[in-house]
């Protein structure tokens, strides 16, 4: 084991107890805030002290030399200390909470905006951004710390639900239910990505009995149930519950990082990229779930689905490799599991145009695959992707024999000619300034990052392409955004706040956004002509 591999993980792991830590905080806030000081007084004074012991921990752990010199350049004072420094603010928090200054939902987005979410963002950049890290397994543990966090936030409504009886108020319910989908839309993910150990481990170390009362209340207020099947807890007995369950899962992310750490000091003779690609094609079952939630593949049943698969390859792809160029026989449909791939064409001067950048979830060739005709585009790995691909004819096949298949694909392509139309206007009608905020705010809405932070995926040449324009024009427009406060880095841009990137929203992206159709929306016109569509 490597000593930066070893520092990782230990930081991994501070980290990670410094958010358990808030999040356990952050719930016990919301049941002293809506009893007005009647209950959980003495458990927030509790986790108060607990909180700051770990914040403690992690500061004495970073002033260490090696973690100064150790960490992935600039990591230490661009990232980690900023953050540090922000949990300077959390007694002026607290304060409030304590004289009752702060309303719930106050309490709620502070502890989740400025401490749990940036606490988390940076596990999972640092995660990534270890070379001997998995990217697999890290892309599992990425989904299993957001899973925690919505746990975490479920755990805090619940408890209000059940203290205050707001389960009888129907946007409350509303918002709950959302949650509830993110929730397991995460853990979804976990499973579809997460190797056999790393379920395991989860598995082992929350009960059963637990998950099934999760989900039994969670199905009830999915399926509008009558409020006294709902109403069976009291504020204090959810919030065990779901603590029993959260602990557990803390215990779980210890052994993930563990997991991560082993697999990084793997000796250098560790199997070549063609057993581990056989590995994967053995593996590929793990996919299933992601596959499933795919529009395209969502409306098949279980059994079509699975005899689909198993004509299915899975490879790793590195950074350049050309997948196919346009005019070549549409021999296989891709889908992009990790990683990103462009589709471009060529021009007669040399120079690329870019139509698309697809990442995770996103297919390729659906259309030609469909018409049984040559590619019209070509493709190229643009970051290290992990792409699943099946036989062009056994598409073909399956779609005369699955009527639910074949307007799944249709969908598709319609779905894909129309965000070429977009990408179109987007090309020829806007300012390079609309064109870059637009593409900051998509980002910004696929990433889910509420504390401003929106990293970019792939190379300033590569996104400057797809916006076409020059990428002088894009680091002109960028210094632009700098000028109105943002602050603009190398790999990621932080916006000064929510909002600063909503004159640049169209109807796509409302769609997307979580403040559509709420009062905070900036833009209600395009969340009522997103509804009426």
């Amino acid at each position: 084991m490597t000593e930066k591999t070893d520092l990782a993980g230990s930081l991994l792991n501070k980290l990670g107890e410094t958010v358990h830590q808030l999040q356990r905080e952050r719930g016990c806030a919301g049941l002293f805030l809506d009893s007005l000081g009647k209950i959980f007084a003495r458990q927030y004074d509790t986790q108060n002290g607990r909180v700051n012991d770990a914040v403690a921990e992690l500061r004495t752990f970073l002033a260490r030399d090696e973690a100064k010199k150790g960490l992935p350049n600039g990591f230490w004072s661009d990232r980690l200390m900023p953050l540090i420094n922000k949990f300077e603010q959390i007694d002026q928090t607290r304060d409030k909470i304590r004289l009752l200054a702060y309303r719930y939902t106050q309490a709620l987005n502070t502890y989740t905006f400025s401490f749990t979410v940036p606490t988390i963002d940076i596990m999972i950049e640092l995660a990534q951004r270890q070379e001997g890290y998995d990217s697999k397994l890290v892309s599992a543990y990425s989904n299993f710390l957001q899973w925690k966090e919505r746990l975490g936030m479920e755990r805090a409504l619940g408890a209000r639900g059940f203290h205050t009886y707001s389960f009888r108020n129907q946007e409350f319910c509303d918002r709950f239910v959302a949650l509830i989908a993110e929730q397991k839309a995460y853990f979804e993910t976990f499973k579809a990505l997460a190797s056999v150990d790393q379920i395991q481990i989860v598995e082992e170390h929350v009960e059963a009995g637990d998950f099934d009362a999760l989900a039994e209340v969670n199905t009830l207020l999915e399926d509008g149930a009558p409020l006294g099947e709902i109403e069976k807890y009291t504020g204090e007995a959810w919030f065990e519950l779901l603590s029993r369950m959260i602990d557990g899962l803390r215990e779980a992310e210890q052994k993930l990082v563990e997991g991560l750490v082993q697999t990084a000091a793997k000796p250098a003779n560790s199997p070549a990229p063609a057993t581990r690609q056989k590995g994967a094609v053995a593996q590929i079952t793990q996919y299933r779930s992601f596959l499933k939630s795919l529009p395209m593949l969502a409306a098949i049943d279980d059994h079509e689905l699975d005899e689909l698969l198993s004509f299915a390859q899975i490879r790793e792809y590195e950074k350049d490799k050309l997948l196919f160029l346009r005019d070549e026989p549409a021999t296989r449909l891709y889908v992009v599991l990790q990683g990103w791939v462009k589709v471009y064409n060529g021009l007669e001067t040399g120079e690329e145009a870019i139509l698309q950048m697809l990442g995770s979830g996103e297919t390729l060739l659906e259309a030609a695959v469909f018409l049984d005709v040559p590619t019209p585009v070509s493709a190229q790995v643009v970051e290290n992707a992990l792409l699943l691909s099946i036989p062009a004819p056994v598409i073909r096949q399956r779609i005369q024999s699955s009527p639910q298949l074949a307007v799944s694909m249709l969908n598709t392509v319609s779905l894909r000619s129309q965000r070429l139309v977009q990408q179109l206007e987007l090309s020829r009608l806007k300012t390079a300034q609309e064109r870059v905020g637009w593409f900051l705010l998509r980002l910004a809405l696929n990433q889910r990052t509420p504390d401003g932070t929106i990293y970019l995926p792939y190379e300033k040449s590569i996104i400057a392409s797809y916006l076409d324009m020059r990428p002088e024009t894009f680091s002109r427009t960028l210094q632009k955004f700098k000028q109105d406060g943002f602050e603009v880095s190398s790999d990621h841009v932080i916006a000064p706040d929510p909002f600063s990137l909503c004159e640049f929203c169209d109807v796509e992206l409302a769609i997307q956004c979580v403040r559509a159709s709420t009062e905070e929306c900036p833009r209600p016109e395009l969340s009522d002509i997103s509804f009426r569509n």
